[in-house]
């Protein structure tokens, strides 16, 4: 016996392992397929036949009930398996009522997927041997002019009603079902539709069919003559005159048998469930232990976290890496680099009337302020010194773009040196004047000592740079001639002539005033424009 599987679940690795327990199985010929949405899903239903549909509560974003009854609806043959994360007598109802006909719990385990596989595949069998033997009847009802003709020799009840809902006729069937004649039932129930029916909902089945003028099924349990329970499968079909409908035929099929295999299942159902009760009762010491195991890691994890933030915070991620992985950190040799340092003019001077605090609050208002002006350049802060800020473009990545970086940074640190006071009118700041010294060249980057590790540069390009902000003037960006030659081409500057420095040849010296107009963003020259931006990309 060859049999087409479904399984739709979110967890490819949940189908897989399905699939394989099933193609596994030597007894039986499997065709598993397998998807991980709705949508698929439909479409495989309309290209195959299928025996048994495996479907996952979480699909479609935790609507697999929903998607149960949508299949029901249009595929009322096909019993559902609905896989469980979580089980409960609520989840299980709502699936049972959602029209499944099995639950498992995931992850699944081997004996009773291959269980609960094989019983839903018998009530497949099952239940596609009363839709058999209903098309067998139906397709003996063939003059509908002369209802009175159908074939009599049935198990099945096959009644006749008027549209007003009055029973006409019985079969033989109809006696075999109910232990009543036609006679004897009328006369005790009345020949309405309401009292020829045990289904509570039958008012509602009756418009229905009137509404949609199509066939409609329903399940009724019922007790007959002689106190038997059964359960009775009944199709009610409209048989029209032109347009309008001029008789309904309701065809019965005793389904007891289905039922029992279902009752089975139930039964199989609860005995599972209190033996996942018990699991759960002897998990539950372990799953709290397994809580608090992840809670210490998590706050493990936290810690740890911040202790790597707060390195990142004070050195390069390389460093931080190498300390980590080998308890040192190798210098660094970068042939291009750019290094800017500022202080303020006269700041001993000037502190003498403020507090330690009003100056610690100061300088970290403007320090803060160029720290993200340089972030936006991707340049590296080194240090503060006092009232000197350093900073190095081209470390520790290195790029060749350090010199536009830098003297771009320099630029909008100027300009917010010049305009802070209008744009904080309510705080209360001394009057400090800004000096700003730009040199590019080559130097070494890294840690030393063994303990309180700071990043830092040495190498003659800090001591130039050093010197262009010392003998820089107010409010200008003051650049040597090394840096001049990479951005003389965009920027607007001025020659101030050369500077001695102790142990050094004299250095050119430039002001950048600003960006050229045809780079610039902004009328003061300050922020590049697209056209810059594309051409520092391209260095």
């Amino acid at each position: 016996m060859a049999y087409n599987i479904l399984i739709a679940d979110t967890d490819i690795d949940s189908c897989n392992a399905m699939a394989q327990i099933l193609c596994s199985d030597s007894s039986v010929v499997y065709s598993v397929y397998t998807c991980q949405n709705t949508d698929p899903i439909w479409k495989l239903l309309q290209i195959h036949r299928f025996d048994l549909i495996l479907l996952s509560s979480q699909i479609s974003g935790n609507k697999g009930f929903d998607e149960i009854k949508k299949i029901k609806y249009k595929y009322r043959y096909i019993p559902v398996i609905i896989l469980i994360e979580e089980l409960s007598g609520a989840i299980i109802n709502l699936a049972l009522n959602s029209g499944a006909s099995d639950y498992l719990r995931k992850p699944i385990e081997e004996i009773e997927f291959k269980a609960r596989v094989k019983t839903a595949l018998m009530l497949r069998e099952a239940m596609l041997e009363v839709e058999n033997k209903n098309r067998r009847i139906e397709s003996q009802i063939y003059d509908l002019n002369k209802l009175s003709l159908i074939v009599k020799q049935t198990d099945n009840s096959v009644i006749i009603f008027t549209p007003d809902g009055h029973a006409e006729w019985a079969n033989e069937g109809f006696f075999k079902m109910y232990g009543y004649n036609f006679e004897e039932f009328v006369h005790k129930y009345g020949s309405e539709i309401t009292g020829f029916s045990f289904n509570k909902d039958i008012k509602e089945y009756w418009r229905k069919l009137f509404e949609r003028k199509k066939t409609v099924n329903y399940t009724t349990r019922c007790r007959v003559k002689y106190g038997a329970v059964k359960w009775i499968q009944t199709t009610l079909t409209p048989i029209f005159d032109g347009s309008e409908i001029e008789k309904i035929i309701a065809i019965e099929s005793d389904i007891t048998p289905q039922k029992c295999v279902e009752l089975k299942l139930v039964k199989r159902n609860e005995e599972t469930q209190r033996l996942m009760h018990s699991l759960k009762e002897a998990n539950q010491q372990l799953e709290k232990q397994r809580s608090e195991i992840l809670e210490q890691n998590r706050m493990i994890e936290l810690e740890r976290n911040k202790a790597d933030d707060l390195l990142l915070n004070i050195l390069p991620t390389y460093v931080v890496t190498e300390l980590k992985s080998m308890g040192y950190a190798s210098p660094r040799s970068y042939k291009m680099s750019t290094v800017m340092f500022t202080d303020f003019k006269g700041f001993t001077k000037s502190c003498e009337n403020l507090t330690p605090e009003q100056i610690v609050d100061a300088l970290d208002f403007f320090f803060s302020k160029f720290d993200d002006i340089i972030s936006c350049h991707y340049i590296e802060k080194i240090k503060t010194i006092g009232d000197s800020y350093m900073c190095v473009g081209g470390i520790p990545l290195r790029n060749r773009s350090n010199p536009f970086d830098v003297v771009l940074a320099g630029l909008e640190i100027r300009h917010f040196m010049a305009t802070y006071k209008e744009r904080y009118p309510e705080k209360t700041l001394p009057d400090w004047q800004l000096r700003i010294g730009i040199h590019t060249g080559s130097l070494v980057a890294g840690v030393v000592g063994k303990i309180k590790f700071a990043y830092d540069t040495w190498g003659d390009s800090v001591n130039v740079a050093k010197r262009m902000e010392s003998a820089d003037e107010i409010g200008a960006v003051n650049i040597s001639a090394d840096t001049y030659k990479y951005i003389k081409n965009y920027f607007i500057c001025r020659h101030r002539g050369s500077i001695e420095i102790k142990n050094h040849k004299s250095v050119d010296m430039y002001f950048v005033d600003r960006l050229k107009p045809e780079f610039s963003l902004d009328e003061d020259g300050i922020y590049p424009n697209d056209k810059f931006i594309e051409l520092l990309n391209e260095i």
